[in-house]
């Protein structure tokens, strides 16, 4: 629950992180980067992947950052502690509403991760996630951050358009949808 400090499901208290980590760096929405990791080109690029994925996943916001962080922090941690501190969420997006997601790319680590809103987990599991993320390793590697992030983004709207082809069958409703259309003729 968003109201309590601690989650539920990993166990990360955000109340203590925040002391740990203190204050969030300014981020914002879309595509976030330390330095120059990107090029003019590439953020450009990336802003307009991020536009399409938000075309076909309206109800979606998709934030994408790459940033490094001190060696000693775990990434987990690092990535729980962004997703819910930058404030990168309406004040609308709360609890099952919450359908952002949140990929970093840690470039010292050469590592990245994925994060998403209550109203995504049910349908992206943290090993669907982990696969999304593992096809970019290549990528990551060879410090090539955008192609990372491009990987990533067609690897999770793969993911969540095969989930929405197949929710109906799965409640039952494309027999229910043969049977109305038949009707209709």
């Amino acid at each position: 629950m968003e109201t309590e400090s601690e989650c539920p499901q990993c166990g990360i208290d955000g109340e203590k992180l925040v002391r740990i980590m203190g204050p969030m760096p300014v981020i914002f929405g879309g595509v976030t980067q330390d330095g120059k990791l990107l090029s003019d080109r590439q953020v450009k690029r990336l802003r307009k992947v991020t536009d399409q994925y938000q075309r076909r996943f309206p109800q979606c916001r998709l934030h994408l950052m790459v940033r490094s962080f001190p060696q000693e922090m775990e990434f987990s941690v690092i990535l729980f502690w962004i997703f819910n501190q930058a404030g990168l969420s309406s004040q609308e997006s709360k609890g099952g509403q919450n359908r952002d997601v949140v990929i970093l790319v840690e470039p010292r680590r050469a590592q990245a991760g994925l994060i998403v809103g209550y109203g995504l987990e049910p349908l992206l599991s943290q090993e669907a996630m982990d696969e999304i993320v593992a096809g970019a390793r290549g990528e990551l590697v060879n410090q090539d951050f955008a192609g990372a992030f491009e990987v990533m983004v067609d690897r999770l709207t793969n993911h969540l358009r095969e989930i929405s082809l197949n929710l109906p069958e799965a409640v039952g409703l494309q027999a229910k949808l043969a049977v109305d259309e038949s009707n209709d003729y």
